[in-house]
């Protein structure tokens, strides 16, 4: 199968050669890739642009995508140059402090009305927490201010300095929580290196679901039956803050329905290219680990590729693309931060969103369907039930 192997691993890839620098920081075997260039002066090729012609796309039919692409990559290199000069510890010594971007900054999906959701991960084993909060606090105030380019960093989810042993050590059991599992998802399919020790601790979060010996399931299914269950903790988180904190309703499902469906349908697609191309065990890992960090939509079609289906990834990137444009506009935001529930059928913006996710819809069942034909004992007895 064409593009590159992870190193060292006979293992293929999926077939995106200029993705592997381009996606960033994607699992165990792509760490090192963008730590080591986060100070070149060079961005990255497009990986979206690299593509679109094996889709039947041209780029100008998805210029929201690649603005997106855009944009995210240069407040990345403008929040890694920021936190250059500190001194958090780092890989060199195995790593006890990490930063990274996520939610829209870290899937390549920002604009100028976008904030950035902070991570900063600590090894608790080498720093104590109140050393930990110090430095996440020396972190913020580097980024965040009130002057034009400084960061909005809300302190909302990601309010606090994590220990990466609370995240690897818990999976699953009674201390184990959703803000941890929120952690551990993100972190592995989207989190932007920002500083310090990123290899080491996505590769620690990694190795926690690929060393255990009696749980780790066949094929890797402890990971992906873990991303399935936080794609419907958020499914019912929804329900949470709509009905019980009053939050605003319009933007998050429409979220849910875009960027969060894809990163589910995304997951589910590198599940079964990695089961229907690589047998070894191994070799499996090896390249999920350097996947799955890819954005959502080439993980989808990097895996429609391999299945010979590469035109079903046409509809998604349209449908995404709207999304992003819209979704860009501070007025589009505004009406859906004050619409009305009872009102949403009235309310042109709102209607223009929710066909663009029915079409969105279909165009993933068609996905699913094919999936089902080429995998069908495999995606439904791991993905399914």
């Amino acid at each position: 199968m064409a593009g590159l192997a992870p190193p060292g691993s006979a293992a293929p890839a999926l077939a995106l050669g200029g993705l592997r620098r381009a996606a960033g920081l994607g699992g165990p075997g792509d760490l090192m890739a963008e730590e080591s260039s986060a100070g070149a002066s060079a961005s990255p090729p497009s990986a979206f642009a690299e593509l679109l012609p094996r889709l039947g796309l041209g780029v100008d039919e998805v210029p929201a995508i690649l603005a997106a692409e855009r944009y995210s990559r240069l407040r990345q290199d403008e929040a890694r140059a920021r936190l250059a000069g500190l001194d958090l510890p780092d890989s060199d010594a195995g790593g006890a402090a990490a930063v990274f971007a996520l939610g829209s900054l870290g899937r390549l999906e920002a604009s100028p009305v976008s904030d950035l959701d902070l991570a900063f991960i600590y090894d608790g084993d080498r720093l104590a927490s109140a050393q930990a909060e110090d430095l996440r606090a020396r972190v913020i105030a580097r980024l965040s201010g009130a002057d034009a380019g400084d960061f909005d960093v809300p302190q909302k989810t990601f309010d606090q300095a994590v220990n990466l042993r609370t995240l690897t050590r818990n999976i699953g059991g009674k201390n184990d929580s959703n803000l941890s599992l929120t952690y551990r998802a993100l972190l592995l399919t989207e989190g932007a290196w920002l500083g310090g020790a990123g290899r080491a601790t996505k590769h620690a979060i990694f190795r926690a679901y690929a060393d255990a010996t009696i749980s780790r399931g066949r094929f890797l299914t402890s990971l992906g039956n873990d991303l399935h269950r936080y794609y419907r903790t958020l499914c019912v988180d929804y329900r949470h803050k709509v009905e019980e904190l009053d939050k605003g309703w319009g933007i998050r499902v429409l979220k849910l329905r875009h960027s969060r469906k894809l990163w589910h349908l995304a997951n589910l697609a590198l599940q079964c290219w990695a089961f229907d191309s690589i047998d070894d065990d191994g070799d499996r890992d090896v390249a999920l680990g350097a996947h799955i960090g890819w954005p959502s939509l080439l993980r989808l079609a990097g895996a429609l590729e391999h299945f010979g289906a590469p035109e079903l990834a046409r509809e998604p990137f349209a449908c995404f693309d709207r999304f992003l444009a819209a979704i860009a506009q501070p007025q589009v935001r505004e009406a859906l931060a004050g619409l009305r529930y009872e009102q949403r059928e009235r309310s042109p913006v709102w209607r223009e969103l929710d066909d663009n996710a029915d079409r969105l819809d279909a165009a993933t069942a068609d996905v699913v369907e094919l999936l089902l034909r080429r995998c069908r004992r495999f995606f439904v007895r791991f993905c399914v039930l």
